[in-house]
C-alpha cells in the first residue's frame, strides 16, 4: 500500500474517532455498503479519488449518489474521505472496509464483546477452510452477494454476537476476488490489533489500590477515545512514579527515568 493511501487511512481513522462515541452497527454496515457500491463502479471511484477534482464537486457527487441511501453521518464521513489523497482509486474501497472493521471493533470494545468477536471470526474461518463445499459456495462468482450473506447467516445463526455477524457477512460478500477465509483472517488481525491498543500496561514501584487504577483507566480512556483495560505490573526498580505503555505509546513518569535524565543534564 503506497504512502499516500496509508496516510489517508490514518487521517480517516482520526476523522472516525469522534464519531465512534455514538456509532452503532448501522453506521458500520453503511461503511461496508459504501465500499461495496464504489467497488462496482470504476468511473465513480476515479472521480471521487481524483486529486485534481474540487472538493465541492466531489461532495456534490457523494450526496447525489448516496444521499438517499445512508445516514448523514456516513455521508459526511465519506465526503471527508474523498477529500483526502489516494494512491489509486480502488484504495477508497480498501479504506472503507478497514474503517468499517475499525468501527465494529470499537463498538464491540464498548460492549465488552471484542474477545467474542475474535473467537467467532476464527471459528468461521476454520469452518470454511475445513469444508470444500462451503469454500466453493462462497467463492462462486455467479452467486449474488445477498445469497452468500444468507448462507453465512444460516450457518452462524444466533451462535455469534451482532458485531461478529456483521463482520462475517462483510467478509463473505467482500468485493474483489479474495477468498472469504482470507478476508476473515484480515478482519481478525485488525480486530486483534484494535484490542491490543486498548490494553494499557501500567508499571509502578509498589502496589496501588482500585481507586487509583480506576482514575488511570478513566484518564487513558478519555485521552484515547476508547474504553481502556489497565494491567498493573509492579517493578521496584523504577523507584516511584508510574510508567504507562499503550501499544507503541510510552508515558514514562518513573523516578528512575527522571534520575537518569537529571544525570545526563549534569554530565
Amino acid at each position: 500500500m503506497a504512502s499516500a493511501t496509508r496516510q489517508s487511512i490514518a487521517a480517516g481513522k482520526q476523522q472516525l474517532t469522534p464519531l465512534l462515541a455514538k456509532a452503532d452497527l448501522k453506521f458500520a454496515k453503511e461503511l461496508f455498503d459504501l465500499g461495496a457500491a464504489l467497488a462496482t463502479s470504476s468511473q465513480l471511484r476515479g472521480i471521487l479519488s481524483d486529486p485534481s477534482a474540487e472538493s465541492g464537486a466531489k461532495s456534490g457527487i457523494v450526496k447525489a449518489v448516496f444521499g438517499k441511501n445512508v445516514s448523514s453521518a456516513s455521508l459526511d464521513f465519506l465526503t471527508g474521505l474523498v477529500a483526502l489523497r489516494w494512491s489509486r482509486p480502488r484504495d477508497l474501497v480498501v479504506a472503507l472496509e478497514q474503517l468499517g472493521v475499525h468501527a465494529v471493533a470499537s463498538i464491540a470494545a464498548k460492549a465488552g464483546t471484542i474477545a467474542e468477536v475474535e473467537s467467532a471470526l476464527f471459528a468461521f474461518q476454520s469452518a470454511i477452510t475445513s469444508d470444500s463445499e462451503l469454500q466453493f459456495a462462497l467463492a462462486d462468482k455467479n452467486a449474488p452477494a445477498e445469497a452468500k450473506a444468507k448462507l453465512a447467516d444460516a450457518l452462524v445463526g444466533k451462535k455469534v454476537n451482532k458485531e461478529a455477524a456483521l463482520l462475517i457477512r462483510a467478509a463473505v460478500t467482500a468485493p474483489g476476488k479474495r477468498r472469504a477465509s482470507i478476508v476473515l483472517g484480515e478482519f481478525a488481525k485488525q480486530v486483534a490489533a484494535f484490542a491490543e491498543r486498548l490494553v494499557a500496561v501500567v508499571t509502578v514501584a509498589g502496589s496501588i489500590d482500585k481507586a487509583q487504577i480506576a482514575r488511570i483507566e478513566k484518564s487513558l480512556s478519555a485521552n484515547y477515545g476508547h474504553p481502556m483495560t489497565v494491567n498493573v505490573e509492579v517493578d521496584p526498580s523504577i523507584l516511584g512514579g508510574v510508567r504507562i505503555q499503550v501499544a507503541g505509546d510510552v508515558i514514562d513518569g518513573s523516578i528512575e527515568t527522571r534520575l537518569k535524565a537529571a544525570k545526563l543534564q549534569l554530565a
